[in-house]
């Protein structure tokens, strides 16, 4: 029994477990360099380079619909200040028509 076999039987294991290889937790772990490190010795990993392959694909995607409802959020901005200019246009020329009905 080793020392790493000793700390589990007594019931001391460390906080941080490891998660299993090639799980979907062990790949979100791996930085985006590892992941191209990867890709880049190709095909010949296995299912290695596959979940690499996926997972770069999932963070891309993930990129994607942050970029998307960042610009719906910039989108609903932008139209609500055009809507409030509009507005403080449309006050204006109905205080200068006013103005000059009441003095013409």
């Amino acid at each position: 029994m080793d020392v790493d076999e000793a700390a589990i039987v007594r019931g001391e294991r460390s906080a941080e477990v490891e998660p299993e290889l090639l799980s979907a937790e062990w790949w979100q772990e791996r930085t985006t360099v590892e992941l191209r490190d990867i890709i880049k010795r190709g095909f010949s990993l296995g299912p290695t380079y596959d979940g690499a392959v996926a997972e770069t694909e999932r963070r891309a995607r993930e990129a994607l619909r942050r970029i998307r409802d960042q610009n719906d959020s910039t989108a609903r901005r932008n139209a609500k200040l055009r809507l409030i200019v509009l507005g403080v246009v449309l006050v204006i020329v109905l205080v200068i028509g006013l103005v000059e009905w009441l003095t013409g």
